[in-house]
């Protein structure tokens, strides 16, 4: 098929294809209006919108795993020539023979028996042409190649970069990894079952430090066994490719080994601390966020994430000993129409973090980029994106609910319409820290142009926003933590910033000041869509004086601009107060010379922090009401007061990870490049609510 590039806008009006039947009935039970009207009409699954549809993997994960196959005397093949490979998941069509490219292999995990971070090592390439190549893995077993000592088989990971021979300019079918396992029998090579992600621990937490759970993906359905050194076996019990093994009977704050079991074959060997008791011990964490592809290309920009920058972040945070990795959304490049692009881009970035999952656990919140979109478009060559429905099965919040393991106890949706909060919005504990995920890109509906208009012709939310259900959830949890005596210290992290400094002051959970964002839902009675009763400056304030009231919050963490900053907020920072500051009506604080209130009622100070430092491209610093405040009062607490190596406020564009520590005594958080160098620090974040 000929793909070259065209004008879409031009054809736009003749490809749109209108599935009737599709929506008939659904839209009295959607919370949004199905733009179904002679405006906008759904882009079509083909090459010409693979770009509008956001498409970044043109194959799945189980195609490529699929085209692997044994059967040869030096090794396994490789062939996309069958029928399954016609078709890409933008919908186009190919000529699989025109397939050509390079695939690389090598030991998978490098050096096993002795290195105990995992990372991937290649050593042996080969040509892909007509659709096949030969993956000559018989070298990997000789002479002067060996590093793992096999003999009658292995484990390696395998590369496949992809092209098509097209008219003009040949298209570029992407990169993948995958692992592959294989047995010599008689003489041949033949392919085996494999734990093709993970193994990965998780659920490691106070509240239930004497169980977890231990998820990883087989390339074909198969019983498992997770194997503990201390004799005791959990298994599957039945064939499956997904598999979550629950662990129970651990006691607190022990190391246990564990491996896997499948098809006869065992893993490597790994290790996992359990949790201490609610209050009690000391823990130390990471936290960073926005891995999504960056500029560069290569693993700067591989299957919609920034692999380069992630794993040695990741690496990092294990170097410094971080018993858990908090991140704070932006994992991918999402904002796909694909389910299975999504899936294959979150699969990449639990590649990324391997090395650190297969032994401690990794805590999400989902990002602006965590978008599984339905698309539509209109004449003019103008996109409309909305959380895509059935909300259960396919809206970004349930497949990100389904492709990690978090805690299930966050809030009830008050609109059983929406989709759920279930395991995108969570609590758990980790001896003296309380840990409160909350989400603000949530039931997103967007487009380009003035984003927090959108939502209110269809429904939907723009980012940033919070919804009732989850902001009441939030205050329970607060101050569930702040009565509880066992909880030192409370972190909130969202991927959205409270206060963005940098790259996203237009929209975040400020818009410029703008106090019009607000969500929308469609009234089905009515015929209307309806509006939430305050705007996003005034649910951000509600927010802000919830942790305002609480002494224990050490941070409210967040992402999305691609950078570390931090600012200070207590009752004399200017933050823009609608009540107070729209003197006009007409939604607007903050600007010009308009006045921009402080919220008086805080009664404690807390910290905001950003980083967005693991790979995504860079942003720089942009002028806002606070931190034109602190530049202009740099000296207003002496330095034993907010302890921080950078005064009240702070910007960089470097990337970065920040790693927390905290026991009975303090909280203390240092922001470290992935080079290692100190970029700022706070040596106690509590030490400022004692001014």
């Amino acid at each position: 098929m000929n793909m070259k590039k065209k004008n879409l806008f031009k054809i736009l009006p003749w490809c749109l294809v209108l599935f009737f039947c599709c929506f008939c009935g659904l839209a009295a039970d959607l919370p949004v209006k199905v733009p179904v009207e002679k405006d906008y009409k759904e882009l079509p699954e083909n090459s010409l919108t693979r770009r509008p549809r956001g498409i970044k993997n043109l194959f799945t994960i189980g195609q490529i795993h699929a085209a692997i196959r044994g059967g040869l005397p030096v090794g396994l093949h490789l062939n996309f020539t069958g029928k399954e490979y016609t078709k890409l998941l933008d919908g186009g069509t190919i000529d699989p023979t025109r397939i050509y490219g390079r695939v690389y292999m090598g030991p998978y995990p490098f050096e096993a028996g002795e290195a105990e971070y995992t990372y991937k090592r290649f050593r042996l390439y080969s040509e892909i042409t007509n659709g096949k190549a030969l993956l000559p893995v018989k070298y990997l077993l000789g002479e002067g190649d060996n590093s793992e000592d096999w003999t009658n088989g292995g484990q390696v990971m395998v590369r496949i970069a992809l092209w098509l021979k097209e008219e003009g300019k040949d298209l570029n079918l992407g990169v993948y990894d995958i692992i592959v396992r294989f047995m010599i029998n008689e003489g041949r090579f033949v392919k085996c079952p494999t734990i093709i992600e993970g193994p990965m621990v998780n659920m490691i937490r106070s509240e239930a430090y004497d169980q977890m759970v231990i998820s990883f993906r087989t390339s074909e359905p198969v019983e498992s066994v997770v194997v503990m050194d201390n004799g005791k076996r959990f298994s599957s019990h039945k064939a499956l490719k997904k598999h979550e093994i629950k662990v129970s009977g651990l006691q607190s704050q022990r190391t246990y080994r564990y491996y896997l079991e499948i098809d006869s074959y065992k893993s490597k060997a790994y290790t996992f601390r359990s949790a201490p008791p609610p209050g009690k011990g000391s823990v130390v964490f990471a936290y960073s966020g926005d891995s999504r592809g960056g500029a560069g290309g290569g693993d700067y920009n591989f299957m919609g994430v920034n692999y380069l920058t992630m794993e040695r972040n990741a690496n990092l945070a294990y170097r410094e000993k971080a018993e858990l990795f908090i991140f704070g959304g932006d994992l991918i490049n999402g904002n796909t129409a694909s389910v299975e692009d999504f899936r294959t881009q979150i699969y990449a970035w639990k590649q990324a973090l391997a090395g650190f999952w297969h032994r401690r656990p990794v805590y999400a919140c989902m990002g602006n980029h965590e978008a599984l979109l339905r698309v539509f478009g209109n004449a003019l060559g103008e996109t409309l994106r909305m959380d895509r429905w059935p909300y259960d099965t396919e809206s970004a919040e349930a497949v990100f609910a389904d492709e990690l393991v978090h805690p299930q106890n966050g809030p009830h949706v008050s609109d059983p319409r929406r989709p759920s909060y279930k395991e995108n919005v969570y609590s758990f504990r980790y001896g003296p820290v309380m840990f409160i995920a909350f989400n603000n890109n949530y039931w997103i509906t967007k487009s380009r142009g003035p984003v927090w208009q959108i939502p209110q012709k269809y429904g939907g939310s723009p980012e940033g926003y919070i919804m009732p259900d989850q902001l009441d959830w939030i205050e329970r949890e607060l101050q569930a933590g702040e009565k509880d005596p066992s909880v030192k210290y409370i972190i909130l992290f969202a991927q959205e910033p409270v206060f963005p400094n940098g790259g996203h002051i237009q929209d975040c959970m400020w818009y410029h000041g703008n106090n019009n964002a607000r969500a929308f839902t469609y009234d089905t009675g009515s015929g209307e869509v309806k509006p939430e009763k305050k705007g996003i400056i005034e649910v951000r304030n509600d927010l802000v004086r919830m942790v305002g009231k609480c002494r224990k919050v050490a941070a409210v963490m967040g992402c999305d601009e691609h950078s570390y900053h931090k600012v200070l907020i207590d009752n004399d920072v200017p933050v823009g107060v609608p009540s107070k500051d729209d003197k006009t009506g007409n939604g607007l604080v903050c600007k010009d010379q308009e006045a921009c209130s402080a919220l008086k009622d805080l009664k404690y100070p807390t910290w905001y922090l950003v980083s967005g430092g693991s790979g995504a491209p860079y942003y720089s610093e942009e002028e806002t009401p606070w931190n034109r405040y602190w530049k202009k009062n740099p000296n207003r607490y002496k330095s034993e007061s907010h302890t921080s190596m950078k005064g009240c406020y702070y910007y960089s564009s470097q990337e970065n990870v920040m790693i927390f520590k905290a026991d009975s005594q303090r909280i203390s958080v240092t922001v470290i490049n992935p080079y290692g160098e100190i970029i700022d620090k706070i040596d106690d974040l509590i030490a400022i609510k004692n001014h």
